[in-house]
């Protein structure tokens, strides 16, 4: 059963306040080879601190962003699909999702290439994160699908 906490960080800083409560100095000085005093710099709340500095996490988060810029969508989206399957969780995307052919059965036959990627990865034995990958691909088709149908039901009522 997950271990439950008082504040959940919404923040970065608010992040390594929590590691450090949870997991310990010890632990943390380890893993990142830094002083004490540069984890607290991370997780202090910079607002009100005197010295506190960017994180990792800030800095990851840069990355993604400028991924996102460069339009490397599939590569940070991967990275960051990745990481929530560490959580037990999958990415989904928060755009709505938009159809890219006229029709639907154009639409539909769109799918066929994603869920043939995904099926032969799976058939190779390809790592789980490409398998994933390519399962979020297929989702994201149906899910034009599904898009596409809503909106000639829509139509076809009025």
């Amino acid at each position: 059963m997950p271990k439950e906490t008082a504040k959940i960080p919404v923040k970065t800083w608010q992040f390594y306040h929590a590691v450090k409560h949870h997991l310990g100095m010890t632990f943390i000085q380890k893993l990142f080879k830094v002083s004490p005093r540069q984890i607290d710099r991370w997780a202090c709340d910079p607002d009100f601190a005197e010295s506190s500095q960017r994180n990792p996490m800030d800095r990851y988060e840069t990355l993604l962003k400028k991924l996102m810029e460069l339009g490397a969508v599939d590569v940070a989206r991967a990275t960051v699909d990745r990481q929530a399957a560490i959580v037990g969780c999958s990415l989904v995307e928060d755009d709505k999702c938009r159809p890219d052919k006229s029709s639907l059965a154009e639409e539909c036959l769109d799918d066929l290439p994603a869920l043939a990627d995904f099926h032969t990865a799976m058939q190779k034995k390809e790592p789980i994160l490409v398998v994933r990958d390519l399962a979020r691909r297929c989702k994201h088709d149906i899910d034009e699908d599904l898009a596409l149908y809503e909106e000639q039901l829509k139509t076809e009522s009025k």
